[in-house]
């Protein structure tokens, strides 16, 4: 049977980081992914002040240039809320952590390229277009079913058992707020666990209208949904994104939404396309059980707003760090994990406290919060 020290499902950020700290320990990882990379995510692709420092931290190094799109960066400043009254002023997406302040000019990056880049630089081996079907803990050792989904297996005529199993001393579940890992591991909370989506459209710019050149623009509005709606420019297109407790129309909140850009804002959008989306479980933080750790948005990593990348690097970062100091000592990585990663905790709890998507804030933080006891 294949086998690995460490298997770690998800190539996103908190995975590749992972990775990276395993490799630097000199622990070797696989990573498995579900998709063929470079693979869009539903994301804003901005990287905020605290994840710049966690790469030049990390990996030494910021992305290179073709990451980026156009308006390369994005002020603090430059995230403006709307409000009827006021007009437009600014909305913090990002606050201290610890007492320490971020830089405050923002990277705008396609979301697709920065997580094929983070995967490359974090040394691991990576294996696509893999599924991710449950586990098995037998004591030291934890066996984990993967489905291959490569065509010449599944098309007609293709050769070979899709359906594998690889064995491992460590499983780490990065696989994002909607973890096919965490959903193994604890299926009673996976399903009383309320979840949010979100849904964003990337539309040509016929003419911005009144909108700000270069901002990134933030409503509260009523008339689309219970949730926080938000616009920005990557290069020729806008992208605009809305979000709702599940069993909302989405569609019907976008083209609220484009409808309400286009009355107050004059703002004129081409034909969408490309559509994303993404189900987030809003699940209290978990570090995970025995020898399968989560990281990122799979252990209910979150900043304000539902950020994640620099949730998702730090965390994962300090659970590879956990991993190979266990392998090296013959101890518990889940204890040193869960030590090494109190302060991330501490803020997350204090982004809770400041949630600021929801549109009636108070009532529907309420609700949210006793769902989630």
């Amino acid at each position: 049977m294949e086998k690995h020290q460490v298997i770690i499902i998800g190539a996103g950020p908190a995975g590749a980081t992972c990775a990276k700290a395993l490799h630097d320990a000199g622990v070797q990882a696989l990573i498995i992914e579900k998709e063929l990379l470079p693979r869009h995510k539903t994301c804003s692709g901005v990287l905020f002040g605290q994840t710049q420092e966690l790469l030049l931290q990390f990996f030494g190094a910021l992305p290179p240039e073709d990451i980026y799109c156009e308006p390369k960066t994005i002020h603090a400043s430059q995230i403006i809320e709307w409000k009827h009254e006021q007009g437009f002023i600014q909305y913090f997406w990002e606050i201290p952590k610890n007492g320490h302040a971020f830089p405050q000019t923002y990277f705008n990056a396609w979301r697709n390229k920065f997580d094929h880049w983070l995967v490359k630089q974090s040394g691991a081996a990576l294996r696509e277009n893999c599924l991710f079907r449950g586990f098995t803990a037998e004591q030291e050792q934890i066996r984990v079913d993967v489905f291959l989904r490569g065509s010449k297996i599944l098309e007609p005529g293709g050769k070979g058992d899709p359906n594998r199993t690889i064995q491992c001393d460590y499983l780490v579940g990065a696989d994002g707020s909607a973890s096919a890992v965490r959903r193994a591991l604890t299926p009673d909370v996976w399903a009383a666990t309320p979840e949010v989506i979100y849904y964003q459209e990337y539309c040509p710019i016929t003419d911005m209208g009144t909108l700000h050149e270069g901002c990134w623009h933030v409503f509260f509005e009523k008339s689309v949904g219970k949730m926080l709606c938000c616009v920005h420019r990557k290069d020729d297109y806008l992208v605009p994104c809305v979000g709702s407790f599940r069993g909302g129309d989405l569609r019907a909140c976008m083209e609220a939404f484009k409808g309400f850009l286009g009355e107050n804002f004059k703002v004129i959008l081409g034909r969408q396309e490309r559509v994303e989306g993404v189900v987030i479980k809003m699940w209290q933080p978990d570090l995970g059980r025995g020898r399968v750790l989560l990281a990122g948005e799979a252990g209910g990593f979150r900043y304000l707003n539902d950020e994640g990348i620099d949730a998702a690097m730090d965390s994962g970062y300090r659970c590879g760090t956990a991993i190979a100091r266990a392998l090296r000592e013959g101890s518990d990585a889940l204890e040193y994990y869960r030590e090494s990663a109190e302060d991330i905790l501490r803020h997350v709890q204090k982004c809770a406290e400041q949630m600021q998507f929801l549109v009636d804030k108070k009532k529907e933080k309420n609700h949210l919060f006793s769902a989630l006891r």
